[in-house]
């Protein structure tokens, strides 16, 4: 039997990332299957301290031997994937972004998972409660799964928060305990963590897509109260995003306790064009949105989708 390596994108970890592929590697473990969970790239604030006080078990790099199979989550874009992934030797995908669907539905069939929920550790959840591992799962990877559905709905409240988003926090609350005042401060110590470190974990979470609005910057960081931030971290944001400036950028912050975004540039071209995409105004260098929205939707609106 294949060994199987369980991993994610090559560059920033967040805690879907982490989530998915401790959890799953477990699943698999379960199931009797050897596998080894492999977390690549550096972890974003949505991994402060509390959550890796857990003990996650992963290891940060691979050496492959050629023999292996793999299986990657909360990413389906082969051009992310860390180098010793062979797309040849892929067992299955987890992923809950669009736009790659075809090419795995030809590549493995049904062992593409890609569907669009509000976060991939939903669709790790369903694997267990489809192969009957719910009262196995352990402690760690119960709470990782809880996280990072909470913390890629934003505590559901974007618009792609789905029903089976809300069902897997519902019975993954029941297995771990974790209630209302944990999420409040998981996210501000979230905040707690983007401070200690604001340059660094602003610049891990900014990347550059190629959209049809030509090349885009978007970094992204999410927080309870992000006025407050904004108004003291401001005059050290361009330094953060660093030489991506040259291309039209911006800094998107949803707000989870105000419940809408701020967005930050100071590039001229990219506030013409987030100002037409997104129908926004801004005033200085910074825009409001009407509601909380997430990178991933403004990458939809650059693709005019």
């Amino acid at each position: 039997m294949n060994k199987i390596v369980v991993t994610a994108g090559a560059n920033a970890s967040d805690i879907d990332v982490l989530a998915c592929v401790v959890a799953y590697t477990e699943l698999l473990k379960l199931e009797g299957k050897e596998s080894v969970a492999i977390v690549p790239g550096s972890f974003t604030m949505s991994v402060p301290s509390s959550i890796l006080a857990w003990n996650p078990v992963f290891e940060k790099t691979y050496s492959p031997t050629g023999n292996e199979l793999f299986t990657v989550v909360d990413i389906c874009d082969p051009e992310a994937f860390p180098k010793f992934v062979d797309i040849e030797r892929m067992d299955e995908v987890y992923d809950h972004r669009a736009g790659h669907e075809d090419f795995w539905k030809n590549k493995i069939g049904d062992r593409a998972h890609i569907e669009m929920v509000g976060a991939c550790g939903t669709l790790i959840w369903e694997e267990y409660k489809k192969r009957g591992f719910t009262e196995t799962i352990s402690s760690t990877s119960a709470k990782l799964l809880l996280a990072s559905v909470v913390s890629n709905t934003l505590n559901f409240k974007v618009s792609f928060t789905s029903d089976r988003d809300r069902e897997a926090y519902k019975e993954l609350s029941i297995i771990t305990g974790l209630g209302e005042s944990w999420i409040e401060n998981y996210f501000i110590e979230q905040e707690q963590t983007l401070l200690s470190d604001f340059k660094n974990y602003v610049s891990t979470d900014t990347k550059l897509f190629h959209t049809k609005s030509g090349d885009f910057v978007i970094s992204q960081i999410e927080l309870w109260d992000a006025q407050k931030v904004l108004s003291e971290k401001e005059n050290e944001i361009v330094e953060a995003i660093g030489d991506l400036t040259q291309y039209p950028w911006i800094l998107n912050i949803p707000s989870i306790s105000q419940g809408f975004n701020y967005i930050y540039s100071t590039h001229t071209e990219a506030k013409k064009i987030i100002e037409e995409k997104l129908r926004l105004s801004f005033e200085g260098n910074i825009a409001k949105t009407a509601k909380l929205t997430m990178r991933k939707e403004i990458m939809k609106l650059l693709n005019n989708l």
